[in-house]
């Protein structure tokens, strides 16, 4: 006579311990599944580094493009004051004045 105990077989703590679990005829069966989730796990970890290498790179690029940006606004600065030099010179021409080098010269009576 069977007791309700020995109709379920249950693994003891010895029996996981042991690796006897892994022989299972049910383990044995789960492998190509356990392969698919070990192989997600692996794609998952390898795209969240290309993407946080890509947010680097995107971070990086941006400051560049802020510093460059900076460097245009400056060096339209530049050209527009030395247009702006430049056209007060011809003007100055036309009447015959012409801009001045040097320090202005003082006169002494």
């Amino acid at each position: 006579m069977k007791k309700r105990g020995e109709n379920k077989k249950r693994g003891s703590l010895a029996q996981v311990l042991g690796g006897d679990m892994l022989g299972s005829h049910f383990v044995l069966r789960q492998i190509p599944l356990l392969l698919m989730v070990l192989g997600g796990c692996l794609l998952m970890v390898k795209v969240r580094y290309k993407v946080e290498s890509l947010n680097k790179e995107k971070d990086r690029l941006q400051k560049e493009v802020n510093y460059l940006r900076e460097q245009r606004v400056q060096m339209q600065k530049q050209y527009q004051e030395s247009i702006r030099i430049s056209r007060i010179d011809r003007e100055l021409d036309t009447i015959g004045v012409g801009l001045v080098a040097g320090p202005p010269f003082e006169l002494k009576i």
